[in-house]
């Protein structure tokens, strides 16, 4: 078995799967808000899942954000930011920022 660390193409080759996708998310029991078809994170969830600073996390999106925005990954703002805190506000325990 593959390093997922160390090899994108493992990565990507999973990430592509969405059975796969699915499946980790449910026996992981990664939280997540629901919203037009796909899970949305705020960096806190991120950071409190992993049990880590929400500056690592941020850290982690700078330094791998090309690969992050290949897989989907985007910063909400505007109209979308918008309806996401209308409708998950109660989730949102601080600043209102999706990541996705």
């Amino acid at each position: 078995m593959r390093d997922l660390t160390n090899s994108n193409i493992a990565r990507q080759n999973i990430l592509n799967n969405s059975f796969a996708v699915e499946k980790v998310q449910e026996y992981i029991g990664l939280p997540g808000m629901f919203f037009k078809g796909e899970y949305k994170f705020t960096t806190q969830m991120v950071a409190g899942f992993y049990d880590i600073n929400e500056r690592t996390v941020k850290r982690y999106l700078e330094k791998y954000d090309q690969e992050l925005k290949h897989n989907g990954y985007i910063l909400s703002k505007g109209k979308q930011l918008k309806e996401l805190t209308l409708r998950f506000g109660h989730v949102i325990k601080t600043r209102p920022q999706i990541r996705s």
